[in-house]
């Protein structure tokens, strides 16, 4: 099984800086249970935002909507617990 990592601030936010290879579904876009409902829900997912407010809020919604397995952190969070590098706006990775 696969983990996909999901970013779900604004896409400003995003263009800031994020999660090498992070998917960017705006928590509060109006298309963010559309969009988030088209994923198999057995497969696993990391959600992550600034300092996981609203990461914790849009795993509550997906496990609503079936999703098995969800974990939401803040970026350097799922940063750690994913391996995943952070890409600035700059290019520069951490």
């Amino acid at each position: 099984m696969s983990r996909l990592i999901i970013d779900v601030r604004t896409p400003e936010e995003y263009k800031l800086r994020h999660l090498d290879g992070a998917i960017n579904i705006n928590f509060r876009g109006a298309d963010f249970v559309p969009r988030i409902s088209a994923f198999p829900k057995d497969q696993e997912y990391v959600v992550y935002c600034n300092a996981g407010g609203r990461a914790g809020r849009a795993a509550s919604r997906m496990e609503s909507l079936g999703f098995d397995d969800v974990t939401s952190y803040g970026i350097m969070g799922a940063s750690i617990a994913t391996g995943a590098t952070v890409v600035y706006q700059s290019g520069t990775i951490e």
